[in-house]
């Protein structure tokens, strides 16, 4: 089983500036300090896996490929700051307001669920997530992190909790006040 350490991310709101329904790779923006973060957990030995819901596929606002070339822009950000990713998981469901039939249905994948984080579970082939940590900006991420036994950061960037208020039965393990804090936090720990 492996054994290295993962630290799980939303997109939005925690490593990128939250933008409604971002969909054009101009628009992409880190948030500062978020790429110093990222670089901190590569230079300790972890794992960094995004975890996002993307249903700007589902709305027809993008097409897969240029949703890759949006991911591909992040990537290019992060490293010229020495950051870098693992691999990118994401939903291009939506249960409702979709445009495109094809990615317009409830599926196991989209946060609240944790289907994306049972997925790099088993890509991985992680023994037990507890050990790991959901950080997100929406309740909706400490959810799906909960649920599949992560520690989880609720951060107050991007939309700091304040969506997804139907989801009251649950409480983030830590607060921080963004990726940067969040991760110093945990390294700080270990």
């Amino acid at each position: 089983m492996q054994e290295s350490k993962f630290v799980f991310l939303d997109r939005d709101g925690v490593i990128s500036v939250e933008k409604e329904h971002l969909h054009k790779k101009s628009d992409m923006e880190i948030i500062p300090r978020s790429a110093e973060a990222i670089k901190i957990l590569n230079d300790n030995g972890y794992k960094v896996i995004v975890i996002t819901n993307q249903p700007v596929i589902a709305r027809g606002l993008c097409t897969l490929e240029e949703l890759a070339e949006i991911h591909q822009y992040m990537k290019i950000l992060l490293a010229k700051k020495g950051a870098k990713l693992d691999k990118i998981y994401f939903c291009p469901h939506h249960p409702k307001a979709g445009n495109n039939p094809k990615y317009t249905k409830d599926c196991e994948c989209r946060k609240p669920k944790p289907g994306m984080i049972l997925q790099v579970q088993k890509d991985f082939n992680i023994n037990s997530l507890n050990e790991c940590f959901m950080i997100g900006d929406k309740m909706s991420d400490i959810y799906a992190g909960k649920y599949a036994g992560c520690k989880t950061i609720l951060v107050k960037t991007g939309y700091g909790g304040k969506a997804g208020e139907n989801l009251k039965d649950i409480e983030a393990s830590f607060y921080a006040s963004d990726l940067y804090s969040a991760i110093t936090n945990i390294i700080s720990k270990k």
